[in-house]
């Protein structure tokens, strides 16, 4: 019995210690645009996007480097604008532009994480429901969280009503194997 309980006590501080970055690295979301979008929001840090140039860096022949992405994989004494820019120029090379819609896309992916890390944490109701309210407003009231929030006329409860659009942005961003609860 006591074993279980400290087993149980391991698996709730793991749960609760998954980050929003965790779940964008499950579920696949992380893209140049998702980082970029992410570093300018501050919703992941420098040494994340450098990361991600590494393992690009890695995965590329050496005759096709770009310059601009041995910047971003040794950008850890580069200022965020610059290591920013260096993406932006990256991206342009390839013909893959930050445009309005992948900017959306990539905010869409991190609301996603956001709201299942969320619901996935071990806080009390209360705890997520005041998280729940920033992230509304952090995410620009969008139309489909209005019932997410305290302020809705709506009879259903605020995490039902994130549940929903959680499963939701798992299907307009085709994720497989979600489970909330």
């Amino acid at each position: 019995m006591v074993r279980l309980r400290v087993t149980q006590t391991k698996y709730l501080r793991k749960i609760e210690k998954m980050t929003v970055f965790d779940v964008m690295k499950k579920f696949k979301l992380l893209d140049w645009h998702t980082l970029l979008v992410g570093l300018q929001q501050a919703w992941c840090k420098k040494k994340d996007l450098i990361s991600y140039g590494e393992k690009i860096l890695e995965e590329t022949e050496s005759h096709f480097v770009d310059d601009n992405l041995a910047i971003i994989a040794s950008g850890e004494n580069i200022a965020k604008d610059d290591l920013c820019r260096a993406v932006l120029n990256f991206l342009t090379k390839r013909g893959d532009f930050h445009s309005e819609n992948e900017k959306a896309k990539a905010v869409e992916k991190w609301r996603y994480a956001h709201l299942y890390s969320l619901l996935q944490s071990n806080k009390t109701a209360q705890e997520k429901i005041d998280i729940l309210q920033e992230l509304y407003a952090q995410f620009g009231f969008p139309d489909d969280m209005e019932a997410c929030s305290i302020y809705s006329r709506g009879e259903i409860d605020p995490l039902v009503a994130t549940a929903s659009v959680v499963e939701k942005l798992s299907q307009k961003l085709l994720i497989e194997g979600v489970k909330l609860y």
